[in-house]
C-alpha cells in the first residue's frame, strides 16, 4: 500500500485504487498498437509518481525532472515501428533515470554525469544546457529552481561549468 486506497503492483509497478472492493487502475488507456502498450508498460504511468511518495526518496519535482530529461535524451517519436531501436532506447532511458537518481541521491556528481552523457550523445555544451534548462521548466522545489537558475546563467554565459 502506497497510501490509503492506493496500491502498487509488485510485478509491473502499476498503481491501482480500491473501488467497490476491487483494485482498479487509476485511469484506463487504449493503445492502438502493441508497441505503445509495451512502452507504457516499461515506463509506467507517470501521473501516479506525483501522487505517491517517491521510492527513491527524491522530491516529486526531481522525479519529474529525471523522467522528463531521460525522455528528451532518448526520443522514440518516429521510431515506433523499429522494435529493436525502441527496446534499446528504453534501456538507455532507464539507465539515464538511474544515473540521474544517483546524482540527486548524492552517489554521483552532476558534472561527471553531464560530461559523460553529453559526450556519449555527441551534444555541444549549449545544447545539453538548453535540454536540462527546458526539462526543469515549471518545477518548484528549491533544488529544481536553483538548478534552473544555474543553467539559465550558464546559457547566458555567466557560469563556467555545471
Amino acid at each position: 500500500m502506497i497510501r490509503p486506497n492506493l496500491y502498487k503492483c509488485y510485478i509491473c509497478g502499476q498503481l491501482n485504487e480500491e473501488r467497490g472492493g476491487q483494485l482498479l487502475p487509476r485511469r484506463m488507456e487504449v493503445y492502438p498498437r502493441i508497441e505503445q502498450v509495451r512502452e507504457a508498460a516499461v515506463e509506467g504511468v507517470y501521473e501516479m509518481v506525483a501522487a505517491a511518495p517517491s521510492e527513491s526518496g527524491l522530491h516529486p519535482d526531481m522525479v519529474k525532472f529525471v523522467r522528463r530529461l531521460s525522455e528528451i535524451l532518448t526520443p522514440l517519436k518516429g521510431y515506433e515501428d523499429d522494435r529493436g531501436f525502441v527496446t534499446r532506447a528504453l534501456k538507455v532511458r532507464s539507465q539515464f533515470k538511474q544515473e540521474l537518481t544517483d546524482v540527486f541521491m548524492g552517489k554521483r556528481k552532476l558534472q561527471e554525469w553531464y560530461d559523460s552523457t553529453r559526450t556519449s550523445l555527441g551534444m555541444r555544451d549549449d545544447q545539453m544546457d538548453k535540454v536540462i534548462y527546458d526539462a526543469l521548466e515549471g518545477l518548484s522545489s528549491p533544488e529544481a529552481v536553483e538548478m534552473r537558475m544555474m543553467f539559465e546563467d550558464k546559457l547566458r554565459g555567466g557560469v563556467l561549468g555545471v
